[in-house]
């Protein structure tokens, strides 16, 4: 008599918890990987609960086998602090994304025309590594002096494609939950050196924020849901895109009040110039549209925004918001 044999045979015991523990623990180990017994034990443990009235007892150590099977399936975002926080949940979601995709998923083109979802992840690989860098982290390849966002990511792209596309996801998703544990051990202030100097916390959000966006572009690539950041993750790259704009705005004594709806939302007054006047315009738009029409993800004349006021000042607005893309 076979494993197979024994177990079918114990199954109505087991269902009844009427096996000694040598049994139990044969049944359990075959349920495993038996999906036939496994289904058989699951209806008779349910027909045993409902004739005995009895509620019913999940096997010995099946929650830390879910548990194991879950952070295998998804590994969770990596502790970091509370201005990290949005990147390591971009991370964690991107990875869950793109952890089990085929072969031929990842060499679909996913953004800008050239770069497949392959390079997509070594391009974001190779901008977290300036981040790494900053902190004191080892990268490789190691960063150059003065390497900037463009020559970075040359440089991962040249290593990269001559290796699977499943150690770059292991190393890419290794390089982010350094740099997280890293933020916890409390760096002094520093600036990081990405297309432009930013502060360590805004960096952080801006490499949330492009996670994001080419999180969405993998995922519209191979066919997969597209899922917005939660609220409170989603307006701290809000803000960043806010306080960045008047940079791409042409500098004149002009102002709009942008009302951005919806979770994680919330009003902002763009000045073109730094001299201070009244607003002329308010724009209102749902922020998870505007958020994606920053990063170059949406056209400025096919979202819905509600304007009131100097309407060709909003329109110049809204025609100069994807051009902060190149910025973050």
């Amino acid at each position: 008599m076979n494993s197979h044999e024994a177990v079918a045979e114990l199954l109505g015991a087991w269902a009844l918890d009427a096996c000694p523990p040598d049994e139990e623990l044969l049944v359990e180990a075959h349920l495993d990987s038996c999906p036939a017994c496994a289904a058989e034990a699951r209806e008779l443990r349910e027909a045993a609960a409902s004739i005995g009235g009895v509620f019913l007892r999940a096997p010995a150590g099946s929650a830390d086998r879910l548990l194991a099977a879950a952070r295998e399936r998804r590994p969770p975002a990596t502790a970091t602090l509370g201005y990290a926080r949005a990147y390591a949940a971009q991370v964690a979601a991107l990875d869950l994304l793109v952890h089990d995709l085929a072969p031929h998923e990842w060499r679909r083109t996913a953004a800008y025309g050239e770069l497949t979802v392959h390079d997509l992840l070594a391009h974001l690989a190779a901008v977290d590594g300036l981040v790494a860098d900053a902190l004191g982290l080892p990268v490789r390849p190691p960063v150059r002096p003065g390497e900037d966002v463009a020559a970075r990511t040359d440089a991962v792209l040249r290593r990269e494609r001559d290796r699977p596309a499943e150690e770059t996801r292991r190393s890419w998703r290794a390089q982010a939950d350094a740099v997280c544990r890293a933020l916890l051990t409390g760096p002094e202030p520093l600036t990081v050196s990405l297309s432009q100097p930013f502060s360590l916390v805004d960096a952080m959000t801006a490499r949330a924020y492009e996670t994001w966006i080419h999180g969405e572009d993998i995922a519209v690539a191979t066919g997969r849901a597209v899922v917005a950041p939660l609220p409170e993750h989603l307006h701290p790259m809000a803000d960043l895109a806010a306080r960045m704009l008047p940079r791409v705005l042409t500098p004149r004594p002009a102002a709009v009040r942008l009302h951005l709806t919806g979770p994680g939302g919330g009003t902002w007054t763009i000045p073109f110039a730094p001299e201070p006047v009244r607003p002329a315009a308010e724009l209102a738009a749902d922020v998870v549209e505007f958020c994606r029409l920053a990063g170059a993800r949406r056209d400025p004349s096919q979202i819905t925004v509600e304007i009131n006021g100097d309407a060709a000042l909003a329109r110049e607005f809204l025609a100069a918001v994807p051009t902060l893309a190149p910025v973050p």
